[in-house]
C-alpha cells in the first residue's frame, strides 16, 4: 500500500530574495530576481523530493 505525503511549505520569502542569498548572488543580480526565484523554487523542489524518496 502506497502512502501519500502531503505538507505546505511557506518559502515566500527565501524566495522572493533569492538574489541575495550566498548560492545565487554571484550568478543573478537584483534585476534578475525572477531567474533567481525560479533557480531556488527548481533548487527546493529537487530537495524535498529527494527527502520524500528516501523515507
Amino acid at each position: 500500500m502506497i502512502k501519500d505525503f502531503g505538507g505546505i511549505v511557506n518559502a515566500s520569502r527565501s524566495l522572493i530574495c533569492a538574489y541575495k542569498s550566498d548560492m545565487w548572488k554571484d550568478k543573478f543580480g537584483e534585476e534578475e530576481f525572477a531567474k533567481a526565484t525560479r533557480a531556488e523554487a527548481i533548487r527546493m523542489r529537487d530537495e524535498l523530493n529527494s527527502s520524500i524518496r528516501k523515507n
